[in-house]
């Protein structure tokens, strides 16, 4: 056993060696903003190997607990005027972390190949949205006894961006829960629901009794709690 052991060492050596690469340093600029175009400034921006956190149904779930910044390649602050600019080591493939209570969930994935060979990545502008809280009521206002299925379709705070041939542009991969599907109407008040979203966006709400009628409602989410009513 001990000689097996020894002759795996290597193999697990090599498997723990970190992938950066020697004397690659490359350098990150770029100017914050909110959607109406105002700079925001003292917020924490990161390079990482891996995503910092992500978020299930609303939910943060941290990569290390606890914090292990084994995985930061490179960090700064924004300043007044939104602008960030750090050197950050080489490691492949890596992502820009914004970091604060209200953009908590943004991120840019960029791949080694948009370094180039003069190791700039130079994001002109990264607009950055906020978190909404969206409650939507179902009421039985008509008495109807059969039950509803109901499917929610709206951006989901897990989503991220790619920045690729100097755009950036929504990540393919992204889920949205158009397939979100849950039931009402089958028990008293069962017919609430909290969505966390980002805002300003959209959600489009279907809901379809055992008939199959459906019906579409959609609301335009512009503040950061907002509640819905939708009668049938």
């Amino acid at each position: 056993m001990k000689n097996l052991f020894f002759l795996f060492l290597p193999v697990l050596l090599f498997s723990c060696e970190a992938r950066l690469e020697n004397d690659v340093r490359a350098l990150f600029k770029t100017r914050v903003v909110d959607v109406s175009g105002n700079p925001i400034a003292n917020m924490k921006v990161t390079a990482t190997t891996f995503r910092t956190s992500r978020f299930v149904l609303g939910q943060e779930f941290s990569k290390f607990s606890p914090a292990d910044e084994d995985f930061l390649l490179g960090k700064g602050i924004t300043n007044t005027n939104g602008d960030v600019e750090f050197m950050m080591l080489v490691d492949g493939g890596f992502f820009i972390n914004f970091n604060s209570e209200n953009y908590r969930a943004n991120k840019i994935g960029v791949s080694r190949q948009e370094l180039n060979n003069d190791l700039l990545l130079d994001i002109p502008e990264t607009v950055l949205k906020e978190t909404a809280l969206v409650e939507i009521d179902f009421l039985n206002t008509s008495g109807a006894t059969e039950e509803y299925d109901v499917a929610f379709d709206f951006e989901s705070i897990d989503c991220g961006l790619i920045y690729r041939n100097d755009m950036l542009a929504q990540d393919e991969e992204c889920l949205y829960y158009t397939n979100w599907s849950r039931g009402f109407n089958r028990t008293i008040d069962d017919g609430s629901f909290a969505l966390n979203v980002f805002y300003p966006s959209v959600i489009d709400v279907v809901y379809t009794n055992t008939l199959g009628n459906e019906s579409i409602r959609t609301f335009t989410i512009t503040s950061p709690l907002e509640r819905y009513e939708i009668p049938y």
